[in-house]
């Protein structure tokens, strides 16, 4: 690959995980307007909209298989419970501070999760990155001075719980690259994921938000087009070339770019425990990421 195809795909990556970093600042925006089971059907609605396309020039097959249809099914859920816990957690907590736990997070319980699944012992090195990364959700948490009834506040048992189930999906999807695409995974997890909130909405009005003004569709439009189906591709297009392991080590202008959307956009305070728990955690990230877990069986 030339020195100038290599820059252009890096600046993909970039742009991707801009996209997704910004997305809490604009989910934290959406959750003052209606319900979470409402802003999630209209949000996956355009996001599986915008999919359509992406598949098809991607040339991919839209077959299901009976193991591919219960990846999807089981993504499916998994992704409406994280979205259920994402616009509570912003209801109440801070856009700036949920992106950084929660991406940060994530990775790690991802990384725990399988090394309990496989039953394997962790090396001294995984060992010390756990430790830190523990450490640094305790900062972030703001746990450190012993009231543990910090959790329960401010979105943070929320984005706790977004966190954990995240790493499932990561899991899931992970696993579901054996038998389908990971943008025919994503169609298909936005698809049964807008059937199964349309009834979940429905007592809420789904149809007032066609009173709401244009900052509302704005945004909605942002998370699907833009944050999702955009950045998603384009992760997965400049990964494809330059390498998934490469790829990965993008993931953590996310938190950063969370922070200073948060920040720009909706004014919130740049607390030390969120940047000094999110370095942790980045860092602790950085280690177990130097030796992966395989999830194959």
């Amino acid at each position: 690959m030339s020195h100038q195809k290599s820059i252009f795909f890096n600046l993909l990556l970039v742009s991707a995980m801009v996209t997704w970093g910004i997305s809490w600042a604009s989910g934290k925006v959406l959750s003052n307007y209606a319900e979470p089971e409402v802003i999630i059907f209209w949000r996956f609605l355009a996001t599986f909209l915008s999919l359509f396309p992406i598949v098809i020039l991607f040339k991919e097959s839209f077959r299901l298989t009976f193991q591919s249809f219960l990846y999807v099914s089981l993504g499916a859920i998994f992704y409406l419970i994280y979205n259920q816990f994402f616009f509570e957690g912003l209801k109440s907590g801070l856009a700036g501070a949920g992106g950084v736990l929660v991406t940060t997070l994530n990775p790690i319980l991802t990384f725990l999760l399988i090394t309990i699944a496989k039953k394997t012992w962790l090396s001294v090195k995984e060992s010390i990155g756990l430790g830190i990364g523990i450490f640094g959700g305790i900062v972030l948490l703001e746990l450190y001075d012993g009231n543990f009834r910090k959790i329960f506040i401010s979105g943070n048992l929320y984005f706790l719980f977004a966190s954990l189930t995240w790493a499932f999906l990561t899991i899931t999807g992970q696993k579901s690259k054996e038998k389908i695409h990971p943008i025919v995974f994503s169609f298909y997890v936005y698809f049964f994921s807008t059937l199964i909130d349309f009834f979940l909405a429905i007592p809420y009005k789904i149809e007032k938000v066609f009173s709401f003004d244009s900052i509302f569709w704005w945004n909605i439009f942002y998370l699907s087009v833009i944050s999702t189906t955009f950045g998603t591709t384009v992760y997965f297009f400049a990964s494809g070339k330059l390498g998934s392991k490469r790829a990965s080590t993008f993931i953590f202008i996310v938190p950063f770019t969370a922070l200073v959307s948060a920040n720009i956009f909706l004014g919130e305070e740049l607390k030390v425990s969120t940047i000094l728990g999110g370095s942790l955690a980045v860092l602790a990230v950085f280690i177990l990421n130097k030796k992966s877990v395989s999830i194959r069986k």
